[in-house]
């Protein structure tokens, strides 16, 4: 497996970082560029009949998540892709910054999480914070659960300010049940890619 570097600039007060890809993952920015293309091929994989509510349906996905990444100060998401639609995994990894409500810190942030969400190190060096998710949903008349896991970075010299990811896994739609072995190997994906993150002092 081929892995290759994705930087991401930070700004001017915070630093750029990068991130290693594995061979077919890709990379959208906070607009999802780029990604209206994706979702055509894999409309061409669903019946011509279905197709104008499959559209309907994941148009207002992508608005919804379009407002949602706005909120939510998303800068980079990525997702594995396939010459064939019906060959790509149904996971994906969201970036965002987190800021520390005023008086606290990433430190407090990161107990909290510990004590509410049975958060744990991801790393030997305790450096990465992971803990799982699980989200019923809707899409269409289908119902889905995605399952996944949060991951937080402090940013280096910003005691206020980290870094978090979000992976979101498929493991049902309806009566379709993605098995253990390939949600596992899925979330091992992600905390690769999570685990890969360097740091770059901006000048």
């Amino acid at each position: 497996m081929s892995l290759r570097a994705e930087l991401i600039a930070g700004g001017e007060s915070l630093p750029d970082f990068a991130v290693l890809l594995p061979e077919g993952w890709v990379a959208f920015d906070d607009h999802f560029s780029g990604l209206e293309a994706r979702v055509e091929a894999a409309l061409g994989a669903v019946p011509l009949e279905a197709r104008p509510a499959a559209r309907e349906g994941v148009t207002r996905l992508l608005e919804t998540a379009r407002a949602d990444a706005a909120r939510a100060d998303v800068i980079r998401s990525f997702a594995p892709s396939a010459a064939d639609p019906a060959d790509a995994a149904a996971v994906s990894l969201v970036v965002s910054w987190l800021t520390a409500p005023a008086g606290a810190t990433l430190a407090e942030l990161a107990a909290d999480a510990a004590g509410r969400f049975g958060a744990r190190p991801l790393d030997p060096d305790g450096t990465i914070l992971t803990w799982p998710l699980e989200e019923r949903t809707a899409l269409g008349d289908a119902d889905l659960t995605l399952v996944g896991h949060a991951y937080l970075l402090h940013v280096p010299g910003l005691q206020g300010k980290g870094l978090l990811f979000r992976s979101a896994i498929v493991r049902q739609a309806d009566d379709q049940v993605v098995a253990d072995e390939g949600i596992a190997a899925m979330v091992a994906v992600c905390d690769a890619i999570v685990a890969s993150v360097r740091w770059r002092r901006n000048a």
